[in-house]
């Protein structure tokens, strides 16, 4: 895929026979803006061919053509590449080709006569191939510097050890005889705290394998430290210490260390020079003051003793804080804590450019700190302070800072609607009365950008070429522009535009100026939008009720006919028992009142029901989603519907679950299952089975219940959803017509999809898709 900003510039290779499909699918993808390269093969030979002479970035493969099948070309294509993204697009394909085939490598299979998913399913691939082809470079790229940190470890004078996080070694260079003293094979899997004097065991453990541990920082540990050779003797070393992360977790330490003892001893004459580098300190212009590891100040040179007026001898005078009032820019205190060596001596980062006030002779001397650790000639870190005198910088940043302060306050509180555009068209001023007209205050709405957020769509490209005419230096007057307010409200403002311009006089962006005139020449709108906004509500509450009469004449109807039956049954079985009380066996008796219980329970769920419509129908069911177990879920409500009718059919259950646990409204999931399995179950009398398929991947739940029983007819296919209806294969079957209404009720408050595919005399297959909110 082409790099920089053309992103959807890729190289697509199509497996189809039909030219009609491919023109379509190419048209779609044109339509979204990817272009580049693209091919059409059918046949094995084509597919390898093509396969050799280019990188494609997509491959997109019917499902079956005359000479090639979407299986012999996913093998193909993988043996060549692992990462290029393989998307089946088919007019049919059985459920059980589509498992096999995602579990074959393909990336994702689409219907052509459903393709709403077809475009997120391509931009989705190609930003996880890219993702994988980056990962995979990476990972060859660091075995590649492996082997060759392992090639120079085995090959130069220092000694070059592997580690694992805790130090212990794993690999060690040959070169340790010659430093150490000890051959490799004799340090491998021990520690090399071994080797420290007794009084500095925890020394490695504390500088280098805990600090890799718990900071996952990729800059090496630079440390000296003295060691004992294996023969008695004292040496030097200086470690540089590397941690190897993989996915942010330490997995080893590469060491290199050298024996600097001669260094060292060096280092103890250069002592012996101090007094010539004091001299060069002195002559810099630049105040210098040195802290020792305790945080007390040991020397500084002659600028700092003029600049802050240090002429006592270093015995007397410890600290800053102690003899100066310091504060912040803001003029508060400048809390001891935050001194810049200090910050240093704890950290051991440097610290730039921390300004610091000090007061003096009725005014403010601004001083700019920077500071960085030093080694002091006996071994310790200590910290240098140099010191600039900024306050002539400082007092003209604070005039500059109050005219615009002055500026930005004028702007802010002028009675009118001021903005302000840099020149990408971007807000970057906005006062008071332009908060108030559009309802978006100036921290919401900086940075946004103007033409996106508030012109109209019908406005847009005028708006647009006003405003380049005004970054070319025109200005604009007059102009009646109508923008969007936070409510969604519109109002006309009278927009006067000009250009801003930097010192240079280069033009930066530009100021507006407008003025409210929405109810000026709105009155009229406003009037006759009420009166068109009554009419409308008049018609949807006459629409409305309509629809409550005929709800309430299809519930009289059911009611009437689903309700007879189980009251004509209890009453039936009521009175036998009082009538034949007596006469009765007790396993009679309770047969009788099992009878009574069944039809109760019948009757309990054609009300429960009735209910739950009436609820959505009101708008008082909302959805409520929690973290749910999704494989668990439907086991059980394989189990919950098993028992509910009787064991009469075997449920089989299919799952392919990306992950198990998602977050979803679990008591619409429920109903829209229930009534699913019921349905399958109720009408195919006679069958010994129904289907129930679950697969989630990449944030999408589908659930597919398949029967095998009297199926619907295609006049009835339209009307399934509607409440009370029923089909005209069902009037000798018990039901209310509610289930498949209550399940598309919950499919839709979920924003998800429901599709219907049945034969009559042969059976449905439902399918339902609902999205989930990975995030």
């Amino acid at each position: 895929m082409t790099s920089g900003d053309n992103k959807k510039n890729i190289k697509i290779l199509f497996i189809e026979d039909s030219e009609d499909d491919f023109e379509l699918i190419l048209n779609k993808l044109r339509k979204e803006g990817y272009t580049g390269k693209n091919k059409r093969i059918q046949n094995s030979e084509e597919l390898i061919e093509a396969l050799q002479e280019e990188d494609w970035d997509l491959i997109i493969s019917d499902n079956q053509l005359p000479r090639l099948d979407a299986h012999t070309a996913l093998r193909i294509t993988r043996n060549k590449d692992l990462h290029v993204p393989f998307i089946i697009v088919s007019g049919t394909i059985e459920d059980g080709d589509a498992v096999n085939a995602m579990r074959e490598g393909a990336n994702d299979y689409i219907i052509k006569n459903n393709l709403a998913r077809f475009i997120p399913a391509v931009e989705r691939e190609l930003k996880e191939a890219h993702n994988r082809k980056k990962k995979y470079k990476v990972e060859k790229a660091l075995a590649k510097r492996h082997k060759e940190y392992q090639l120079l470890a085995e090959n130069i004078h220092d000694l070059v050890c592997l580690h694992n996080p805790y130090g212990t070694y794993i690999w060690v260079s040959p070169s340790s005889k010659k430093i150490t003293g000890y051959d490799y094979q004799d340090l491998v899997d021990t520690a090399p705290e071994n080797l420290l004097l007794s009084h500095e065991k925890g020394l490695l453990e504390e500088r280098i394998w805990s600090a890799f541990r718990e900071e996952n920082r990729a800059q090496p540990i630079r440390l000296d430290y003295k060691v004992r050779r294996k023969e008695g003797i004292i040496i030097y070393l200086e470690t540089i210490a590397q941690p190897i992360y993989e996915n942010n977790e330490l997995k080893q330490i590469l060491t290199t260390s050298r024996d600097i003892t001669e260094q060292k001893l060096a280092y103890d004459l250069l002592i012996e020079s101090e007094s010539q580098y004091q001299s060069v300190v002195e002559s810099i212009a630049e105040g210098v003051i040195l802290y020792d590891e305790k945080g007390t100040i040991v020397n500084y040179n002659k600028s700092a003793s003029l600049t802050l007026g240090l002429y006592e001898e270093v015995n007397k005078f410890t600290n800053l804080e102690d003899r100066f009032e310091l504060i912040k820019p803001d003029r508060t205190p400048f809390p001891a804590e935050e001194l810049p060596h200090k910050v240093t001596l704890k950290t051991g980062k440097p610290c730039s450019n921390v300004l610091i006030g000090l007061p003096k002779e009725g005014n403010i001397m601004w001083l700019s700190f920077n500071s960085s650790l030093f080694l002091q000639p006996n071994g310790k870190t200590g910290v240098v302070i140099s010191i600039s005198d900024v306050t002539k910088q400082r007092v003209y940043e604070e005039r500059v800072t109050a005219v615009a302060e002055e500026l930005t306050t004028l702007i802010d509180t002028a009675n009118a609607p001021i903005f302000g555009l840099d020149w990408y068209g971007k807000i970057n001023e906005w006062n008071q009365v332009a908060s108030k007209i559009t309802g978006y205050s100036k921290d919401e709405i900086l940075g946004k950008t103007l033409i996106d957020e508030f012109i109209l769509d019908g406005y847009k490209v005028a708006v647009t070429n006003l405003l380049k005419s005004a970054f070319r230096g025109k200005s604009v007057t007059n102009y009646e522009l109508p923008i969007y307010t936070r409510t969604g409200k519109v109002v006309t403002i009278l927009f006067n535009a000009t250009p801003r311009r930097n010192i240079n006089n280069d033009i930066t962006g530009l100021l507006g100026v407008g003025q409210d005139i929405t109810e000026l020449i709105d009155y009229r709108e406003r009037l006759e939008h009420k009166v068109a906004e009554r009419t409308k509500e008049l018609k949807e509450a006459l629409n409305k009720e309509k629809e409550l009469v005929a709800l309430k004449s299809k519930f009289v109807s059911m009611a009437s006919h689903e309700f007879r039956t189980p009251l004509s049954t209890i009453n039936f079985a009521a009175n036998y028992l009082l009538k034949y009380s007596e006469k009765l066996t007790p396993q009679d008796a309770q047969q009788k009142l099992n009878k009574i219980m069944e039809q109760v329970r019948h009757m309990t769920y054609l009300l429960d029901d009735v209910l739950l419509i009436g609820k959505s129908e009101s708008g008082r069911i909302k959805v409520n989603p929690d973290v749910l177990n999704i494989q668990e879920f439907f086991l059980k409500m394989k189990e919950e519907v098993t028992n509910s009718t009787q064991n009469t059919h075997e449920i089989s259950v299919s799952l392919g679950l990306e992950k198990n646990v998602i977050v979803i409204d679990e008591k619409l999931l429920r109903n829209i299952v229930i009534n699913l399995l019921t349905n399958a179950i109720k009408f195919s009398p006679g069958k010994k089975k129904v289907l129930l398929d679950v697969i989630y991947k990449s944030g999408l739940l589908t659930v597919k219940v398949k029967d095998w029983g009297i199926g619907i007819d295609d006049e009835d296919k339209s009307k399934i959803f509607e409440a009370f209806h029923r089909s005209n294969q069902a009037h000798a079957i018990q039901g209310t017509g509610l289930g498949l209404s209550i399940v598309k009720k919950a499919v839709d408050m979920q924003n998800g999809n429901i599709e219907v595919e049945s034969v009559l005399n042969e059976g449905t297959m439902i399918k339902v898709e609902i999205p989930i909110d990975e995030e």
